[in-house]
């Protein structure tokens, strides 16, 4: 940094001062260093955390989030205070020069810091996987304001002549808002759900103009009167002291909730429902149905009293659609929940179609429902029949359109010292999903009348971080692995097989999650024993679809037909256990409904595509049916912006078609990953699956986008099913303002 120059300035005299000693050019660094990267840690607390806060009325403080926040602001402070020292000693070696020796080292050196720190934002912002038309905007604000904090530094003039624009705490409002505004281009879901961004944008841009312009004209009038640089310096180191006492105070974990007692008389004569969601769960990492790992020691507890479905099929491969299913016994191209592009790329919502929730609240059921995931909000129609429904849904850490963000960087450099994985955390805690429930129902008075309770847990979901201990329960966890990582060794797959890191990790971390999210269930399983509800009471455990590990090149979910994806868990305790046992006939999860109206005693519509459990017309031998759409996730090279897929399985085989002309005939039961396409070896087979598909696609409601199969379609080259798809950015990043898939 240059800091000699011409200071002469026009009627101004400059007293001349003794220079600080070594120790004094240390501590006023180290003060001017903790106040701009204080100034800094405070707005972007208010950038990140407050403004979502305030403008997303799902959202809410978890201690979580108050734990890590004073993590980063800590970890700020110290940022400021060692740049701070290391300033002053640099500056004390060049004391001798002009603009040193006149008595502006206190001046010089509040620059200096603030240079610092914009230098950081600027590197910081320069190396993030930003769209490039955001990018380029973005880092004009700190590269500008590195230009005029230089020009301070050098010259007294300059100093003036900017006023407060090149005071921290200027300089972070403004580059913190220019990140504000280009993180409007991130809300496609708000796009979809017809909330005008472009009236913000230009907004924005005008008020960050108007701060520049107010911060210069004011600091030259006011700095030197008012002692504005003093006095906003120890406003943010104070502000910084508080955020962090604040936050470590309220980020103490509460001890674990004790629910409470509720009086759940209701009408004996019909049993009580409780519908559990596990989001994302393969059923072959579920123990309860024989996997090594004992991931669900609860359910294998309740499988004593209930059936269990070994062969279950999701009618769809994402939250929205399977959900829907769930609710209504209708395939997604009934119900009209799925991914359309461009008109509704995250998913339209459920048609005009009676829903579990609906049936069950008009024949008296109390009904209440809890979700972690967005995808059940009312904007997509899920919540229709709950009398009370809430989304507990956290304020993140590291929301996705915080990329600009140096918290992003400090939680690198605070993984040094500590584990940092909860930092990507997008969802409420199961733990959250329960509190809530138990809240709710405190409120209530479901006394009179039997009642319906929904359960969504997305502790398995990605970026898989289970709390501890569940975190450590199963080997092969990295320390230190962030979602970013995660999504990089997936592109690195692009070479050939998946990372074993990847493996290793995310299975670990899968696995700690599904045993986590059992022991929520296990928590209501006591609660309805405690209460005397459990014999009269249906329990269904259930996933909406899998997780892809890297097979077949595919990711995470939302973009295929495979079994990983489609085949889940369902676990049924009947109303005073009257049936358990195994059943291995493939069954599906729009049998749910009619399986619970039955129970219920409720009629059931005749539109119903499933069948009750329990009649013989369930087990006999029948197509199951799979639909997936192209939704905005990472697909595979044949399908780059994402193909329609379905699948019939008419056991033990199973038939795939996609609308760019691939496809595949499996046998589930010698090959249930679906490894070997058998589609040249039968043919035949294939064939009258093919025929048995196109009848029923010619049953859809008019104005689907069918895929008619005219004949056998065409296999593709094992090698291209294998190559893995190219991850532009993190997938599955769960942007707060749009739901997880």
């Amino acid at each position: 940094m240059l800091i000699a120059g011409n200071d002469e300035v026009k009627n101004v005299t400059i007293k001349s001062r003794r220079s600080p000693d070594l120790f004094g050019f240390v501590l006023i660094g180290m003060v001017r260093g903790l106040a701009a990267w204080s100034a800094y840690a405070v707005l972007e607390f208010l950038a990140s955390s407050v403004i979502i806060r305030l403008t997303r009325p799902y959202a809410r403080f978890t201690t979580w989030h108050w734990a890590l926040t004073g993590l980063l602001a800590a970890g700020y402070l110290a940022a400021g205070t060692i740049s701070g020292i290391l300033l002053g000693v640099m500056l004390f070696l060049l004391r001798n020069t002009r603009r040193l020796s006149g008595g502006q080292a206190g001046v010089v050196i509040g620059h200096a810091a603030t240079f610092i720190l914009m230098l950081a934002i600027t590197l910081h912002v320069a190396t993030q996987p930003a769209a490039p038309d955001i990018w380029w905007k973005l880092i004009l604000i700190p590269v500008a304001l590195l230009i005029f904090l230089g020009l301070s530094i050098y010259s007294q003039v300059w100093s003036e002549r900017f006023g407060l624009l090149v005071n921290p705490w200027v300089a972070a409002a403004l580059f913190l808002g220019g990140g504000q505004i280009s993180a409007l281009q991130f809300l496609g879901m708000a796009r979809q759900l017809g909330i005008f961004i472009q009236p913000w944008y230009y907004a924005g841009i005008g008020i960050l103009l108007l701060v520049a312009l107010a911060a210069a004209v004011v600091g030259r009038r006011c700095r030197e009167a008012w002692d504005l640089e003093r006095t906003l310096s120890w406003m943010a180191i104070s502000m910084a002291t508080i955020l962090i006492t604040a936050s470590f105070g309220l980020g103490i974990e509460r001890d674990p909730l004790d629910p409470p007692q509720v009086p759940l008389g209701g009408d004996a004569s019909r049993p009580n429902v409780v519908l559990i969601v596990m989001d994302a769960v393969r059923a072959d990492h579920l123990s309860v149905g024989g996997y090594g790992r004992d991931t669900t020691p609860n359910l294998r507890k309740l499988a004593a009293d209930a059936t269990w479905y070994s062969q279950t099929v999701s009618a769809a491969d994402v939250t929205l659609s399977s959900h829907a299913s769930i609710f209504t016994s209708l395939y997604p191209s009934w119900h009209g929940a799925y991914c359309h592009p461009p008109d509704a790329d995250f998913g339209r919502p459920i048609g005009p179609v009676p829903t579990m929730a609906e049936l069950l609240e008009q024949s008296g059921y109390h009904t209440l429902g809890v979700a972690a995931n967005l995808y059940l909000r009312s904007q997509f129609g899920l919540e229709r029949g709950f009398q009370q429904f809430r989304i507990p849904r956290p304020v993140p850490v590291l929301p996705t359109e915080s990329w600009y963000m140096l918290r992003n960087a400090m939680r690198r450099v605070i993984g040094w010292f500590t584990d940092t994985a909860q930092f990507d955390r997008l969802y409420s805690r199961g733990d959250a999903v329960n509190r809530e429930f138990f809240a709710m129902l405190s409120k209530e008075n479901p006394a009179q009348a039997p009642f319906f309770a929904f359960f969504n847990y997305m502790d398995a979901h990605f970026p898989y971080i289970p709390p501890a201990p569940f975190d450590g329960l199963f080997p092969g966890r990295e320390p230190g692995i962030a979602q970013a990582d995660l999504a990089a060794l997936a592109r690195q797959s692009a070479g050939g097989g998946v990372s074993a890191v990847y493996t290793r990790h995310t299975a670990s971390q899968y696995d700690g999650g599904i045993a986590y999210m059992d022991a929520q269930i296990g928590q209501l399983l006591n609660w309805l024993k405690r209460e005397g509800q459990y014999e009269n009471t249906m329990i269904i455990v259930t996933a909406d679809h899998g997780e892809s590990f890297g097979e077949k090149g595919l990711f995470q979910h939302g973009n295929s037909v495979y079994a990983n994806l489609l085949h889940v868990g369902l676990l049924v305790k009947y109303p005073h256990s009257e049936h358990t046992g195994v059943v291995n006939t493939p069954v599906s999860l729009v049998d749910i409904l009619p399986t619970v109206l039955k129970a219920a005693g409720v009629k059931a519509p005749a539109s119903l595509q499933g069948e009750d459990l329990l009649d013989p017309a369930a087990t006999a031998p029948r197509k199951l049916f799979s639909e997936s759409f192209p939704c905005p996730v990472t697909h595979e090279p044949e399908c780059p912006a994402g193909c329609t897929m379905r699948a019939v399985v008419s056991w033990p085989e199973k038939y795939i078609v996609a609308d760019n002309g691939k496809s595949e005939l499996y046998e589930l039961l010698q090959d249930p990953q679906e490894t070997h396409n058998l589609l040249g070896s039968r043919s035949q087979t294939a064939q009258s699956l093919s025929t048995e598909l196109n009848a029923w696609v010619k049953t859809m409601p008019a104005g689907q986008n069918p895929i008619h199969v005219a004949g056998v379609g065409r296999a593709l080259p094992s090698a291209m099913l294998r190559r893995p798809p190219i991850l532009s950015m993190p997938v599955g990043s769960g942007e707060p303002d749009e739901p997880d898939r």
